[in-house]
């Protein structure tokens, strides 16, 4: 009588060996990079950046840009509205590419996470919106900010004081007082990069839109 070969116990035997030459070979600290690596590729990515620009005047009542990056697939639109009601929209069609992630990056270093909402200042008549979100490795922010005339804050303004009253010392000598700059090339810098987005073709359908729009016709 012949006997089977067997198989079944050499290949648990030789899957035990690659496990245990496994844990040998690579420390607890390289299955631990590796589980993370695999959990942030498997995580939701979500940007968002949103300009909103409101004219108290006509003709444009509203421009809004609004760009998008969810899972590496960006879009991108422009819209302007005039008080007469017509509004033309500018749409990029969902695409993996690295526009959005770039973009989100650079209103990052020009600090659009840190900067305060402003009160109305310079001129009034034109309100900006910014708006960021985003998600990354399970992780959300978003904020919100809102300011008027960016270069106003970037040239014009002026200072702010603080006095502390103290009845053991002598009143401060106001004109001698040195306080905070309150200008701040911020608020320019990130809606100069909203106005410079995209390709010189998305640029200059962005112009002649809003061209459009501001002749009324």
């Amino acid at each position: 009588m012949s006997r089977r070969f067997p198989f079944g116990w050499i290949i648990l035997a030789v899957a035990i060996i690659i496990v245990v030459s496994s844990v040998w070979l690579f420390p607890p600290s390289e299955f631990s990079r590796f589980g993370n690596i695999v959990r942030i590729r498997n995580s939701p990515s979500d940007l968002y950046a949103a300009l909103t620009i409101h004219y108290d005047h006509p003709p444009i009542y509203e421009e809004s840009y609004e760009m998008v990056d969810r899972n590496g697939v960006s879009t991108f639109h422009y819209l302007v509205r005039a008080y007469a009601g017509r509004e033309i929209t500018i749409t990029a069609p969902p695409e993996a590419v690295y526009d959005v992630s770039f973009f989100f990056g650079k209103l990052v270093n020009d600090g659009v996470w840190d900067i305060p909402s402003r009160p109305p200042r310079g001129d009034t008549s034109i309100h900006y919106s910014v708006t960021v979100r985003q998600t990354v490795d399970f992780k959300h922010g978003e904020r919100t900010v809102t300011f008027t005339d960016p270069h106003y804050w970037a040239t014009t303004a002026g200072h702010q004081f603080e006095i502390h009253l103290d009845r053991n010392k002598p009143v401060p000598n106001l004109l001698q007082l040195r306080g905070t700059t309150l200008q701040d090339p911020r608020y320019e810098q990130i809606v100069g990069d909203f106005r410079a987005f995209g390709s010189d073709a998305f640029r200059e359908n962005v112009a002649k839109a809003r061209a459009a729009l501001s002749k009324g016709s």
